[in-house]
């Protein structure tokens, strides 16, 4: 069921693997040592929200193909996460603005410590392949608030590490089985379903996945990982109404 992109989200914890997505980002995020007891009042709000979720029941039909959505400033799609312990957390994927022809892609992930975050300025080659992404710019959020460009000249040298972490937006699915996916966003009929080595927010990780062209962004509707246990939901999704929030 979508939902106004305004309202507040729900997360709970952020596990350490996403320290290694950090890393693996060139991001100093200082996650470590975090506990819920020192954020009462967030670790309330997430157990509040995430109670209200339930499986959507409005129905997006099969497509005719996988061909993906245009990329346009203002879609926005928002994900539930649970990890192998349980603890869920919620990403949000936004297309915040256009820069000489490149996109720039913000990734919010909250939890009950905080949010964290990047934007990057993304040129995508081809939306089928992500070897043909170029990451031109980055900009990081730290739970402490802190808002970050990463040098220019760092750009060059993590960029296979920074077009990892993006790497799912990108990707073909053409003959790929289909099947039904039910998630809190709603029914999608007709998913491509396809296992892949990709990397969604703090995870990287062998992943049964499931898309849907009607869905922005990356198409994708859930994803169940399986060499690191977690589950992804697409919670809502909208093609107009993302704002910034780096």
């Amino acid at each position: 069921m979508r939902e106004p992109y305004g309202r507040t989200r729900s997360a709970e914890r952020w596990v350490r693997v996403g320290v290694r997505w950090a890393v693996a980002c060139g991001l100093a995020l200082g996650l470590l040592g975090c506990d819920d007891a020192l954020y009462p009042s967030s670790r309330a709000d997430i157990d509040g929200r995430w109670a209200t979720l339930r499986e959507g029941t409005n129905t997006v039909p099969a497509p005719p193909g996988f061909d993906p959505m245009p990329l346009a400033i203002g879609q926005w799609a928002q994900y539930r996460m649970v990890d192998e312990k349980g603890a869920p957390s919620v990403l949000t994927y936004k297309v915040i603005g256009k820069e000489q022809g490149a996109y720039w892609i913000e990734t919010l992930h909250e939890t009950s410590q905080g949010r964290t975050g990047q934007k990057m300025l993304l040129a995508f080659g081809s939306r089928v392949d992500p070897h043909q992404i170029e990451v031109r710019a980055v900009v990081t959020l730290d739970r402490r608030g802190n808002v970050s460009p990463v040098s220019p000249t760092m750009i060059p040298v993590m960029q296979v590490s920074y077009r990892s972490a993006v790497s799912a937006l990108a990707g073909g699915w053409t003959g790929m089985p289909q099947e039904a996916a039910i998630v809190p966003a709603g029914r999608f009929l007709g998913c491509y379903r396809g296992r892949t080595d990709a990397q969604w927010g703090p995870w990287r990780s062998l992943a049964d996945s499931w898309r849907h062209p009607a869905v922005p962004l990356s198409g994708l509707v859930r994803s169940q990982g399986i060499d690191h246990p977690f589950t992804m939901d697409l919670i809502a999704f909208g093609t107009s109404g993302a704002t910034a929030d780096l």
